[in-house]
């Protein structure tokens, strides 16, 4: 009887190590570092819909002092109320080979993936 008990517990702290690995962790991408794979759900206020990304971070920068800038001479979305621009931008590398910005802070649900770093260096990552 105490070795079933022992290979429940076994079992289920693989089962809880795996969903993890999986899953991720909570985390931002406003405290993302370069390097790290993220998996986040990203808010596009021009459709008005979220799509989910899976990403590996390759830059990112503090857009604090240059938004105003940015925004009065940029014509992107120059009679949209409702678009805005935020403070952080992180430049990112998706799986398809595309890079794409994306301001940090509407992205939500973020999961830094422990083992985002090996699925990218050995290809793993196309199949997701």
């Amino acid at each position: 009887m105490n070795d079933w008990l022992d290979c429940l517990v076994v079992l289920c702290v693989v089962a809880l190590i795996s969903y993890y690995i999986y899953r991720g962790v909570n985390d931002s991408l406003v405290d993302s570092s370069v390097g790290s794979v993220y998996s986040f759900r990203y808010s596009q206020p021009l459709t008005g819909e979220d799509e989910r990304f899976f990403a590996k971070v390759i830059s990112k920068r503090d857009m604090s002092n240059s938004i105003k800038i940015l925004n009065s001479i940029s014509d992107y979305r120059l009679h949209d109320s409702k678009f805005q621009r935020t403070n952080t931008l992180v430049t990112c590398l998706l799986p398809n080979g595309d890079i794409r910005n994306f301001y940090a802070e509407r992205a939500d649900n973020c999961r830094k993936l422990l083992y985002g770093k090996l699925l990218y260096s050995t290809g793993l990552v196309y199949m997701l």
